[in-house]
């Protein structure tokens, strides 16, 4: 495990909400017995109310909530599960973009898959211009074998926040191919997932998203080039409440 080279999208924003605000979420799921993979009940705890009143304008519209609901969900749970960071190498990136095995199954309850800077693109506001994708917070969520996914885009030290892009489903398992996924990946024009859409992509050995299947199919062919996690944590991080903010891991190509 080594430090980041570039500040985390949960350390940029997170990091003194998380010290300050996320124990009394976990204190309040204790007492009522709850789990943070239910986003429903999540968002109704007085704490998370409390959180989300602060940090959005009163006459914010419904997508705005929406949006900010999914962030910090998935930012809590990061938190609770340890805050582990992977860190993709070139080569395991281009491998999962050529092809190979998917699955849906998480090391850790929740974590963060951290991309090779600029080698990735999307467009999460269609009316602007093309981002970098980061990379992808990706939980467990209350149904079995699902997952949810946070892709965070045009994150960069000059700009105050990023886009965020969310999608959930499930790999296939039954799919003796392992090629399938939940939710539809295919382009209109017929081409190939994750072919380039800036000018000169392919030239320059960038490739492009063009909808959310293709960003659950991106995730759901990482999650398996995964290490294990370390001997006795079990995969499970350290529970709700545990403080350490992130821990970094290499993916080695």
């Amino acid at each position: 495990m080594t430090a980041p080279t570039r500040p985390t999208p949960f350390g940029l924003v997170f990091r003194e909400i998380a010290r300050e605000r996320f124990p009394a979420i976990a204190e309040a799921l204790a007492r009522d017995g709850l789990s943070s993979a239910d986003r429903d009940q999540f968002v109704l705890l007085e704490p998370v109310g409390r959180l989300l009143r602060e940090i959005l304008p009163e006459d914010s519209p419904p997508e705005a909530l929406e949006a900010h609901v999914r962030l910090l969900h998935h930012a809590y749970r990061h938190w609770a599960a340890g805050g582990w960071v992977y860190r993709i190498g070139p080569a395991a990136l281009e491998r999962a973009l050529a092809g190979g095995p998917i699955g849906s199954h998480l090391a850790h309850q929740a974590l963060y898959l951290r991309l090779p800077e600029l080698r990735v693109w999307g467009t999460p506001t269609a009316s602007e211009p093309p981002e970098p994708l980061d990379g992808m917070f990706v939980t467990e969520t209350a149904r079995p074998g699902e997952i949810a996914v946070l892709a965070i885009f045009g994150l960069r030290p000059d700009r105050p926040g990023f886009s965020a892009v969310g999608v959930e489903g499930h790999a296939d398992e039954a799919d003796p191919s392992g090629s399938e996924i939940e939710v539809l990946a295919a382009r209109e024009d017929g081409g190939p997932a994750f072919g380039p859409l800036l000018e000169g992509g392919r030239e320059a050995g960038i490739h492009s998203l063009a909808n959310p299947g293709e960003l659950l199919l991106l995730t759901t062919r990482l999650l398996p080039s995964l290490p294990p996690p370390p001997p006795g944590d079990g995969g499970r991080g350290k529970g709700e409440g545990y403080t350490e903010l992130e821990r970094i891991v290499e993916v080695p190509d």
